[in-house]
């Protein structure tokens, strides 16, 4: 029995939600309610900082089991880390998704192949991150031949201009994420 549900009830998951559960369910709900994802909504960022702050504390086992015992009350945000530097941290920046792809750990936990009550079958997963890892490659293998594309026809400037661009774009993505997460970084 827990004292409260609200950290729970946020993240869409019962009290007795495995760790995988609570991640799985911080990944889909975090994607929905990022600020970046919600520019016109005033209380995108209010949202995406309590969500963070729910998953930080239940995926903490020491900090979730004072929860469940007393509630808000029982648990230190002291140590409450930007949700937004979190999230890059464990899913990847959705800026060099076009690059990469979609990290290992953000493509198994955006997968829904099990059901409630099924138990885990580690070959099962396996067949589908292959078939996840086959489409991520043939989708980043799309994309370089449509940025080379321009530079095969002999539009060199263009190319030229849209890399210089693209390198500006993502360097200082590194530091915006430093920057936002370093002046707040404990909550």
């Amino acid at each position: 029995m827990v004292k409260e549900t609200e950290y729970y009830d946020v993240l869409g998951v019962s009290p007795t939600a495995s760790e995988a559960e609570i991640k799985k369910a911080y990944y889909i709900k975090a994607r929905k309610v990022h600020p970046d994802k919600n520019p016109n909504d005033p209380l995108a960022a209010q949202n995406f900082q309590v969500l963070g702050e729910a998953y930080q504390v239940l995926s903490d086992p020491a900090q979730r089991q004072a929860y469940d015992a007393y509630g808000k009350s029982g648990i230190s945000t002291e140590a409450i880390i930007d949700p937004a530097a979190i999230f890059a941290m464990l899913f990847g920046s959705e800026l060099f998704e076009d690059y990469i792809g979609q990290l290992a750990m953000a493509s198994v936990a955006s997968l829904d192949i099990f059901t409630e009550g099924e138990e885990f079958d580690a070959k099962k997963l396996q067949d589908k991150m292959k078939v996840v890892q086959k489409e991520r490659e043939e989708k980043l293998a799309d994309i370089l031949r449509g940025r080379l594309n321009q530079y095969v026809q002999g539009n060199k400037e263009d190319f030229i201009n849209y890399a210089e661009a693209e390198v500006s774009r993502l360097s200082n993505a590194g530091n915006d994420l430093y920057f936002k997460g370093h002046d707040n970084m404990f909550v």
